[in-house]
């Protein structure tokens, strides 16, 4: 082993105790991504064979157990023979012949699943307690979920609430996501960042469309949900979407097998069909990063037209789609992967920038090249719940000014609506806005064309 070889694992190893990279590939990533800071699994990860390799690609060579060549066989005694003597030469009483080459049949097995069956998981600080993982989980949950409870039921932290219901709701949430990264961090890789994060993904979101339908959320609780999906995205480092499309297309067409992770990004998309675009808002680490990066402050560029931003992701879409058909992953330019897992990269300097744009332009990733977000557009057109004027409305358009998508006027599609809460702490009449079971009324139906010249009319004398 080299020395850049020992520092480069050392580092790794610090890395991950410190929680803020997590095994993101397994013998050969599936996604092309060669910085991993730590060989291990992703969302993706595959292993019918058993064999501690992912089977996602087809190209990982089949591991074959080493054994150990075969000693050499000792001399053999062969009595001698008639055909062995000559004429008027004895023949020696025996003779020795040659000994036996024995050739080991072994197969070619990659570094790092070596290193799997070398080096394997010790459990870390639950290991060393002799605690079950899944349990010690279960326990950090309802200790943290109850703890929260109580505090929010008082109001210690800032927030109050008396009901039950939403009180035990949002400490759930943040008790889920707390538990699964206190554990992930000290078991010590034997329970995979990808679990927890598809547990997430799959209880989180309805969890988040819950506290919405009972509304009790507004922009803190918002900000602090981003908060907490940005952490988990350092932690758990899968699903990182735009990044896990390459996967996604692949199941499809055939190329590789379906794996859990799949099954949960599917499930949550088309969940989205029911919720609107819950898992954006709250669970996604890109999309909570950028959510937290515009809250900086600084003057702010709003792009109030979501047609060309949407035409431009559609082409994004479709690019990506077909290079994932050969396996080429355009969405790593972006550096997300090397963001979470700090992976110091050029690539990691393209993510610096979109944070940076993130700062003055609302969600740049999700709005423009997330190839995700036509997935979750699509069925957030059709929502069951979403976001709607009552007719309490008094069409004072305060909503309409605070939203940075550029969604809240009257009959605008919530397909781009990301859940912020800006346009519910912005109304101030009680009942106004609300998030619920939609359908068509005329106090959320388009203006008529009459109506729209004297809303611009009054806009003008407003300026």
């Amino acid at each position: 082993m080299t020395i850049s070889t020992r520092l480069r694992r050392t580092a790794a190893a610090i890395l991950l105790s410190a929680g803020l990279a997590y095994p993101a590939c397994a013998a050969v990533c599936p996604k092309g991504i060669g910085g991993c800071p730590s060989p291990g699994r992703c969302f993706l990860f595959t292993d019918a064979d058993a064999n501690a390799l992912c089977d996602y690609t087809g190209r990982n060579a089949v591991q074959v157990p080493v054994r150990t060549a075969a000693p050499v066989a000792d001399p053999i005694t062969v009595p001698a023979t008639a055909a062995q003597t000559t004429a008027g030469t004895p023949a020696p009483a025996t003779q020795t012949a040659s000994p036996v080459l024995t050739v080991p049949v072994t197969s070619p097995v990659p570094e790092t699943s070596l290193q799997v069956i070398q080096n394997p998981p010790s459990g870390g600080l639950l290991g060393s307690l002799h605690l079950s993982v899944p349990l010690a989980g279960i326990l950090l949950f309802l200790v943290i979920t109850g703890a929260l409870f109580a505090l929010i039921r008082t109001g210690v932290l800032g927030i109050r609430l008396r009901e039950t219901r939403p009180a035990l709701a949002l400490s759930a949430f943040f008790g889920l996501g707390g538990s699964l990264a206190v554990t992930c961090l000290l078991s010590g890789g034997t329970l995979p960042g990808t679990t927890c994060a598809l547990i997430f993904m799959a209880a989180g979101t309805p969890l988040a469309a819950y506290l919405w339908h009972l509304g009790v959320m507004n922009r803190t609780l918002a900000t602090g949900m981003a908060a907490l999906a940005t952490l988990g995205g350092f932690v758990f480092l899968a699903p990182i979407m735009p990044l896990e499309l390459g996967g996604i297309v692949n199941v499809l067409t055939g190329a590789t097998a379906i794996s859990a992770g799949v099954l949960v990004i599917l499930a949550v998309i088309a969940f989205t069909l029911m919720v609107g675009r819950a898992f954006c808002g709250a669970v996604c680490p890109v999309g909570s990063v950028q959510e937290l990066a515009y809250t900086v402050p600084g003057k702010k560029v709003l792009i109030r037209s979501t047609r060309i931003p949407e035409l431009i992701r559609l082409a994004v879409f479709g690019v990506t789609a077909i290079a994932a058909l050969y396996l080429i992953d355009l969405m790593a330019i972006t550096g997300l992967y090397d963001l979470f897992s700090l992976t110091f990269s050029a690539s990691l300097l393209a993510a610096a920038g979109i944070l940076l744009v993130s700062v003055f332009v609302y969600r740049p990733v999700c709005r423009i090249l997330c190839p995700f977000g036509v997935l979750f557009s699509l069925p957030a057109e059709f929502s069951m719940f979403r976001l709607h004027r009552t007719e309490a409305c008094i069409s004072c358009r305060k909503c309409e000014k605070a939203c940075p998508a550029g969604v809240a006027g009257k009959g605008d599609s919530k397909r781009e609506c990301y859940l912020c809460g800006r346009c519910t702490d912005a109304c101030k009449v009680p009942g106004a806005l609300e998030y619920g079971r939609w359908h068509e009324n005329p106090i959320d139906s388009p203006p008529s064309r009459s109506q729209g010249l004297l809303s611009e009319k009054t806009d003008e004398s407003d300026r």
